[in-house]
């Protein structure tokens, strides 16, 4: 048996690993020119977790991530709103509960699984038509691939879901958000302590991942008429948004950053 997985990112690493476990032949196509570590970070749950443990790709992950141990939310001024212990839930599943990691070397870690000769760079899908019980993928340079099975990990703007779902749209959320990795710790944080601050309408989350970086984002509502504006936003802009927030956690997230 064979599938054809459209994409090289984490879906379509994960769901190779995941097809070869159980005896399928595999091969991506990709339309980047090469595999770069891209992205800024990204927190892992325990279904997560556990989904790589059963691909084998647990131990490969985790040592690239931060592990969790606890979850904070917080108001807009900084007090606690709700704490949850995921040193207990680790205890329960048996595997850690939480893990917060660089895109990227999420990406390296489910790539170091697969072998590079399954992975073809530079063949972008464009078109995807039905071929008695195959599906054809036409690409940019004119090649046609048929298979029985084929995975679309392309992203928001799929080729294939776009050909053979024509009435399907992309749903906009109604928010926006910014995230980024900036080197150091702000003063006195606990790297296995995650936190999120809410407001009106607004978010911003903290958390340590491996290297002495920091992975933040920062959310709030959002409309269309809006897109351009937030889509030029700088860091400035950025804080302005939240200038509601505790003047102490806003800095320590999207501020200068100052090494324990």
């Amino acid at each position: 048996m064979r599938a054809v997985i459209i994409g090289a990112g984490l879906a379509g690493l994960a769901v190779a690993k995941g097809l070869r476990l159980l005896g399928w032949e595999t091969e991506i196509y990709e339309q980047a020119s090469e595999l770069k570590p891209l992205g800024a970070g990204l927190s892992l749950s325990a279904n997560a977790l556990r989904a790589l443990r059963t691909l084998g790709l647990y131990e490969a992950v985790v040592a690239e991530a931060q592990p969790i141990h606890r979850l904070d939310l917080l108001d807009d001024k900084g007090q606690v709103l709700r704490s949850t212990d995921f040193q207990r839930f680790s205890q329960q599943y048996g595997h850690l509960s939480m893990a917060v990691l660089h895109r990227g070397d999420l990406h390296k870690a489910l790539l170091s699984e697969l072998p590079r000769s399954i992975i073809r760079i530079e063949m972008e899908c464009v078109d995807a038509r039905q071929v008695g019980d195959n599906i054809a993928l036409r690409f940019a340079n004119g090649e046609i691939v048929e298979s029985e099975l084929v995975l679309a990990c392309d992203g928001i703007h799929s080729a294939v879901r776009r050909a053979l779902f024509p009435q399907s749209r992309e749903h906009f959320a109604r928010y926006a958000c910014w995230r980024a990795i900036a080197p150091g710790f702000p003063q006195g944080m606990d790297p296995a302590r995650l936190t999120e601050s809410w407001g009106a309408g607004k978010r911003i989350g903290l958390a340590a991942i491996p290297g002495e970086r920091v992975y933040w984002f920062a959310c709030c509502g959002a409309n269309h008429r809006d897109d351009p504006k937030l889509a030029q936003a700088d860091l400035a802009e950025v804080q302005a948004m939240f200038s509601g927030f505790t003047s102490q956690f806003r800095r320590s997230l999207i501020g200068p950053r100052r090494t324990r």
